[in-house]
């Protein structure tokens, strides 16, 4: 427990969009009591897992543990949550007598690839931050209901690939709720992106309008195909495969003193992978859709190397 404590204190660090970090042992006390009570591959109440699962992720026989860590976003009474996020422990397992400065390059390998897992459950929020129209004064006060939950889907020698779901609402107003995944190269401390792994987006398209990738429930309710989802978007083909290769945003653009700059981007797809299968995610204003594919029907547009070094 002692090395678990030192990575968990070390990691603890302040990132953007209010987030408080852990500053004081009280808080990194609480943070110990959450990895001890809570289980990360727990269900997490969310019944798409319980419906949906043929098995639980384990780490029983890999050279790392996953931990349940917490940080709180916001700064005020009003708008305070805690936003759980997987972290990467492979400290404690070391032997006892390993030497403190092969210890010390462990702890800092494994804060780095935690830090990236922390970054993608701030990904929802950031971009709702981005992309909002009310003034700042009016953000700050106006208080938020916030929900946030992650699954490791997929955990082995080579990549951990997690999906988080997450719900953001102004008092009195509807949900507005989104999904994200992260994928993260053990060997390379780095998130992967879709746009390497995928060598033909018109293909990876075509599968979806007609239908090959199978609907996720979303909790308890059906999951509508993905066509039946496209009759109901403005989006033309071409920008759909533009935003595809553009690792699944859509960039809007405003005229500079230096030509065209970026103003802010909107993600419309997101995807992980679940075991045997590549997962899409959709996300529209107010909800998102899910929908799976076994790797084996997609091997053509898969590229070798990536296959080679983070699928086989």
């Amino acid at each position: 427990m002692k090395r678990v404590s030192v990575l968990l204190i070390t990691a603890c660090i302040i990132i953007p969009f209010g987030i408080i970090g852990c500053s004081s042992q009280q808080q990194s006390n609480v943070i110990e009591n959450e990895v001890q009570n809570n289980n990360p591959l727990d269900t997490l109440n969310m019944s798409y897992f319980a419906q949906t699962e043929n098995k639980a992720v384990s780490t029983e026989n890999l050279n790392y543990t996953i931990q349940k860590g917490y940080y709180l976003v916001g700064a005020d009474g009003n708008n305070t949550t805690e936003v759980y996020y997987p972290q990467i422990d492979s400290v404690s397992i070391l032997p006892e007598d390993t030497k403190q400065e092969i210890l010390l390059e462990q702890v800092n390998n494994d804060i780095a690839k935690t830090v990236l897992l922390r970054e993608g459950s701030t990904n929802f929020f950031a971009e709702q931050n981005t992309v909002s129209t009310a003034t700042e004064g009016e953000s700050k006060r106006e208080p938020k209901i916030i929900t946030t939950y992650y699954r490791v889907q997929t955990a082995n020698e080579k990549i951990i690939s997690v999906l988080y779901e997450e719900s953001i609402s102004a008092v009195g107003s509807a949900l507005n709720c989104g999904a994200v995944g992260t994928t993260l190269s053990l060997a390379e401390n780095r998130l992967l992106q879709l746009n390497e792994m995928i060598t033909d987006f018109d293909a990876l398209l075509t599968l979806l309008e007609t239908d090959q990738f199978t609907p996720i429930p979303y909790y308890e309710k059906e999951t509508p195909y993905f066509s039946k989802v496209l009759e109901n978007t403005n989006y033309m083909r071409d920008e759909i495969l533009e935003i595809l290769k553009n690792n699944n945003r859509r960039t809007f653009f405003t005229e500079g003193d230096e030509g065209a700059e970026i103003l802010w981007e909107k993600r419309v797809f997101d995807w992980y992978l679940w075991d045997n299968k590549l997962v899409m995610i959709y996300i529209d204003d107010k909800s998102y859709y899910q929908y799976s594919i076994e790797l084996e029907k997609i091997r053509d547009i898969i590229d070798n190397t990536f296959y080679q070094n983070y699928i086989v």
